[in-house]
């Protein structure tokens, strides 16, 4: 038997190559060799790739599965909701495709809800510090594309809101909702924003090169409807398999979250206009 030693970590005494109170590892002379560095990193890139690959089909090819697998102990072939999420999030800031969780000044004064009292509001700063709408939009727009970074995450605990009402009792936790938030706004960010906007760029490049002329409200009215069906495919998947719904239950409950949706992606962007419009005022 070999000699216990104490972990490096708590102090425990270890009896073989990992600590059974923390699980930290005993290092050997092997630990610090070129190849085990190697090592590590193949495993790391193949592992990650791995783990990647299976998320992206839980969540695309079977809505729910990868909340319910996270939400039953399940995680080793899954990356966890929340850093799929964060991982889409910040693709979609470095290459964006859409404007869909970053709204340009123009948009944000003119086709909201709340776009009267913005534009009060950015007409009054205007005359009080005598600049131009220009001036005004040249440093609201990068400040904007900064905070939709940071705020984003705002539109998951948006979500948590009409989640929770509608599928009250459904779960025992209340963790369940922010899981279920997680990867309906994971999903949207790959599919509905990322892969939906590679397939528009390209269709819009290719009819441009035929000299097909291309409206940018025409491609906006053409989003809507695959928009809408991917909505109805990921809370329909989430209905059934992770909240356990029948398909009656599904389906009236797929109809409503699509207005809280459309709640809370407006309440986004007014709280990204509140913040934006505090910062460079």
């Amino acid at each position: 038997m070999s000699e216990a030693t104490p972990c490096k970590s708590c102090g425990n005494a270890v009896s073989g190559l990992y600590c059974s109170a923390c699980g930290e590892k005993v290092l050997t002379p092997d630990d610090h060799t070129l190849k085990h560095y190697l090592g590590a990193l193949l495993n790391a890139f193949t592992f990650a790739d791995s783990k990647l690959w299976n998320t992206l089909k839980a969540v695309v090819l079977r809505p729910g599965e990868l909340s319910t697998a996270y939400m039953e102990g399940r995680r080793v072939r899954y990356m966890r909701p929340v850093g799929f999420f964060f991982l889409a999030n910040f693709i979609y800031f470095t290459v964006p495709l859409f404007e869909t969780f970053n709204s340009s000044l123009s948009t944000q004064l003119s086709s909201q809800n709340y776009s009267t009292w913005a534009r009060q509001k950015v007409e009054a700063q205007l005359t009080g510090n005598g600049i131009t709408m220009e001036e005004f939009a040249a440093r609201y727009e990068p400040a904007s594309t900064n905070n939709a970074k940071l705020l984003l995450v705002a539109m998951v605990f948006l979500l948590v809101v009409p989640l929770a009402l509608l599928y009250l009792r459904k779960s025992s936790y209340a963790s369940a909702y922010v899981t279920a938030a997680f990867e309906l706004m994971a999903f949207h960010l790959w599919v509905s924003t990322l892969l939906l906007g590679l397939i528009t760029f390209g269709v819009v490049k290719l009819m441009r090169a035929v000299q097909v002329p291309v409206e940018p409200l025409s491609v906006d009215a053409v989003l809507f409807v695959p928009f809408v069906l991917l909505h109805l495919w990921v809370t329909l998947g989430l209905s059934r398999r992770f909240f356990g719904c029948s398909w009656g239950g599904s389906l009236w409950r797929t109809v409503l979250l699509f207005f809280g949706l459309q709640y809370a992606l407006t309440t986004y962007r007014l709280l990204l206009f509140m913040f934006t419009f505090w910062q460079v005022s």
